[in-house]
């Protein structure tokens, strides 16, 4: 396993981050538990979860006895309301700091490693969020916090903000990333380099369909009965021109290289240089097994050059995850 510095902080994760997504849905306790075991044995230190997840952090802190909590960085994300019935920002103030003594108790923990924004909350005042996460930083609640699914504009205007203020500043974004999803790379990407901010990539996979299960070997979208693409954008998205040639480009690569097309499509993220690390997911223990049979391996620069070129046409369609409308309400700005 490689381990890089986490953006501007003194933390050294692996490039690999154990994402947790499926714990409590598709993966049961005992699941989960040999999950996180081969995980830490396989040299992973970063595990990944939020309170939207479902029962995730309450399994995680089941699975995570206090001897294995200090191997391990651990992150989570607030996003959901479950205070005031409802009648609360996102980001507030009060959801914020109920969300986190809830994560608190049911990750067994006293202290977050990463809190994380799941989304922008366009309801709350952006001085009262950064202040609220500035605060838990110098308690010790959380060591650190960055941002989720936000645009790098909000990005740059919360380091702005932090600067100016001489605040904890966010330390890192996790965003959607995959060759059929690259759209980060006209202007976050640019961010976090210029900004030397950890860049964390969930969904590496662009939801499987990189692994070609939803494409035959000549293009053609095969019957799947998957919830996920129950979503008419999903099916549309699979039959369109760029997104069958990537899956194709894919295809070849990982045959050219004696790789599963799951393997081609991570090696092709873990060569770019701003990745910090690739949040890993899957419904099945064996889906992350195969991940890590290739952590020190490198794809050959001309099969980057192929898939680069292949999601080159990808950068500029809509994002998949992260809104196309809205922001912060600004300060003296009416709901």
């Amino acid at each position: 396993m490689q381990y890089v510095m986490f953006g501007n902080t003194g933390m050294m994760v692996s490039r690999f981050c154990l994402g947790t997504m499926m714990f409590g849905g598709k993966l049961d306790k005992e699941s989960c538990e040999r999950v996180v075991d081969e995980a830490i044995d396989c040299g992973v230190n970063f595990i990944d979860t939020a309170d939207s997840y479902g029962d995730s952090e309450e399994i995680l802190g089941q699975v995570l006895p206090p001897e294995k909590r200090e191997r391990v960085y651990l992150a989570t994300k607030v996003y959901r309301q479950h205070s005031r019935d409802k009648r609360v920002g996102r980001n507030s103030r009060v959801n914020i700091i109920n969300q986190l003594e809830r994560s608190l108790r049911l990750l067994k923990t006293d202290y977050i490693d990463l809190y994380q924004l799941h989304h922008p909350d366009d309801h709350t005042p952006l001085d009262e969020t950064i202040d609220t996460l500035n605060t838990l930083v110098q308690q010790g609640r959380i060591r650190y916090w960055g941002v989720s699914n936000h645009y790098a504009w909000q990005l740059g205007f919360m380091l702005g903000t932090c600067q100016a203020r001489h605040l904890n500043p966010p330390v890192s974004i996790q965003a959607d990333y995959s060759i059929v999803n690259p759209q980060i790379e006209r202007e976050t990407v640019a961010l976090c380099r210029r900004m030397n901010l950890a860049l964390m990539c969930y969904s590496p996979l662009g939801g499987g369909i990189l692994t070609g299960k939803y494409h035959d070997e000549k293009g053609n979208v095969k019957v799947q009965e998957n919830v996920r693409f129950e979503n008419e954008r999903w099916r549309e998205m699979l039959k369109e021109d760029e997104v069958v040639k990537i899956v194709q480009a894919n295809r070849r690569v990982a045959e050219e290289n004696d790789l599963q097309m799951n393997q081609s499509a991570v090696l092709w993220l873990k060569d770019k240089p701003y990745v910090t690390t690739i949040i890993l997911g899957g419904s099945r223990p064996e889906h992350y097994t195969r991940i890590y049979e290739v952590a020190d391996a490198e794809l050959p620069c001309e099969a980057v050059e192929k898939l680069d070129a292949a999601a080159g046409p990808r950068i500029y369609s809509p994002f998949k995850n992260q809104p196309i409308e809205g922001g912060f309400r600004l300060p003296g700005q009416a709901t």
